[in-house]
């Protein structure tokens, strides 16, 4: 049973209508070039529509598009591997490739983001419209991601909330203790 475009296509589609069924389905083709491809598909097309839409269609394009899509992967990449260090603290690791092939498709929202490039064009109406629905558009991510942990580690949706929002709570706390310690310091030597 070998992968083809249309299962890229139908995975698109499911994904953006019936997610539920898409991260619930046991007879999906979980393939990591699948998943490779589709950050690919998304990272390219995020960039070369915003250019389109911004009117900057130059030389740097070609450049802007293949370290796009690094930074996509690298990034698409190392969540996978965070999400699966946690799984691991937990004793539920030990599913990198169903992560990762999930959490790419998790991301297919991020091609209704370049089109509302050009709606903020518009005027501030256009810009509260358009920044309204890319709000909505980061909630239906989150919720894509939560449901990808969910059928990959078999945990329930608050678990799956708490570990999406983990780094961020994880973040705050590293920046207290960074500026307490620098405002030790500075106390200490400015004596």
């Amino acid at each position: 049973m070998g992968i083809t475009i249309n299962n890229f296509f139908e995975n698109i589609y499911n994904v953006i209508f019936s997610p539920k069924e898409f991260f619930s389905s046991e007879n999906i083709i979980k393939s990591t070039r699948l998943a490779a491809g589709t950050i690919i598909f998304i990272s390219a097309y995020m960039t070369i529509v915003t250019s389109i839409f911004s009117g900057d269609l130059s030389f740097s394009l070609f450049l802007t598009v293949p370290f796009g899509i690094l930074i996509t992967m690298l990034m698409w990449f190392l969540t996978g591997l965070f999400f699966e260090y946690c799984a691991k603290i937990f004793d539920r690791g030990g599913q990198l490739k169903e992560i990762l092939f999930y959490t790419a498709f998790a991301g297919i929202p991020y091609i209704f983001f370049a089109p509302l490039e050009l709606v903020k064009t518009l005027g501030q109406t256009g810009y509260f419209f358009a920044s309204t629905i890319e709000f909505l558009l980061y909630l239906w991510i989150i919720i894509l991601y939560v449901l990808a942990l969910r059928a990959v580690y078999k945990i329930t949706l608050a678990r799956a909330f708490m570990l999406i929002f983990l780094p961020f709570v994880a973040e705050i706390f590293a920046i207290y203790w960074i500026m307490s310690f620098n405002n030790k310091i500075w106390y200490i030597f400015s004596m």
